[in-house]
C-alpha cells in the first residue's frame, strides 16, 4: 500500500471521527438543570455489604409527563434518601416539586419504579418497588396514582397500593405491566431479589421447579372492577378471584 493511499485513508478516518462527535451525548450541568438528587448510603452496623449483599444495587428512574405539559419529567427513587420528582421546565431545567407532589417515598427503601396509566385517565401513575427492611410495613409497594394538577401545573399523588391489592411486601426489585393475555387490561410481572448474609452473588442457582423460593418472580393477572384493576396474591388467599398469581 503507497503513501498516497495511506494519507487516503487517514483523511477518511479524521473525517469519520468529527462527524461522530455531533452525535456524542452532552453533559448538562446541575447548576443548570437543576437536578441535585444524590443516592447516597451511609453504612452501619445492620446496613453494610456483609449483612445485605445487594444494598448497592441502587436505585430506579421513572420517565414520564406527569403533567401532561409534553415535556417529560424525571422521578428518581431513593434507598436511604428521600425519593425525588423533578418538574421538566424546558431547556434541560427542572423543578424539584416532591414534596407538592406528596411522593417522597414515605421512608421506604426503593428499588425501580414503573410509570404506567394504571387507571387509563390520561394521567400517568408511578409504582415503586421497595426493599431490604425487616420490617415487612416499610417493604410495601407504593402506588402512587396522579390525581391531577394544581393551579400551579403541578400534578398531585395518592397512594392507593392498597386500592389496587399492589401494597406487597416481598423484597422487590423491579415491576413490569403489560397485557400479557390480550384481555384489554394491564397485567403485572414482579422481580424479586431477597438477599442476606447467607446469600451468595457469584453462584448460578438453579430453577427452582417447586415456585417457593424467595427470589421467584411473580406474574399477576388482572380482572377489571369498574373504574380500576385490582391486583392481589393468590398464594396468600386463593379464595379472591379478582387476580391471581399465575405459577410455571
Amino acid at each position: 500500500m503507497n503513501s498516497s493511499r495511506l494519507l487516503i485513508i487517514g483523511a477518511l478516518f479524521s473525517i469519520a471521527a468529527c462527524r461522530s462527535k455531533d452525535s456524542l451525548f452532552e453533559k448538562i450541568a446541575s447548576s443548570h438543570s437543576g437536578i441535585t438528587f444524590n443516592n447516597s448510603i451511609v453504612e452501619n452496623d445492620s446496613i453494610n455489604p456483609l449483612n445485605v449483599t445487594n444494598i448497592y444495587n441502587g436505585g430506579g428512574v421513572g420517565i414520564g409527563d406527569f403533567n401532561n405539559d409534553g415535556l417529560q419529567d424525571i422521578y428518581f427513587t431513593g434507598n436511604i434518601v428521600p425519593s425525588k420528582l423533578y418538574l421538566n421546565k424546558g431547556d434541560f431545567k427542572f423543578d424539584d416539586i416532591t414534596a407538592k407532589a406528596g411522593v417522597e417515598g414515605m421512608g421506604r427503601w426503593a428499588r425501580g419504579v414503573a410509570v404506567v396509566d394504571i387507571n387509563n385517565d390520561g394521567l400517568m401513575d408511578m409504582y415503586i418497588c421497595n426493599t431490604i427492611y425487616k420490617d415487612s410495613l416499610l417493604r410495601r409497594n407504593i402506588l402512587y396514582v396522579n390525581q391531577g394538577t394544581d393551579k400551579t401545573g403541578v400534578p398531585h399523588f395518592k397512594d392507593m397500593a392498597a386500592e389496587y391489592q399492589l401494597d406487597i411486601n416481598v423484597q422487590s426489585t423491579m415491576a413490569a405491566f403489560f397485557d400479557y393475555d390480550n384481555d384489554g387490561d394491564l397485567d403485572m410481572y414482579l422481580t424479586v431479589n431477597e438477599a442476606s448474609n447467607g446469600y451468595n452473588s457469584s453462584v448460578f442457582l438453579e430453577r427452582n421447579k417447586s415456585n417457593t423460593g424467595p427470589n421467584r418472580g411473580r406474574l399477576y393477572q388482572s380482572q377489571m372492577d369498574p373504574g380500576w384493576s385490582r391486583f392481589h396474591d393468590n398464594l396468600r388467599s386463593r379464595d379472591r378471584s379478582r387476580l391471581s398469581e399465575i405459577h410455571w
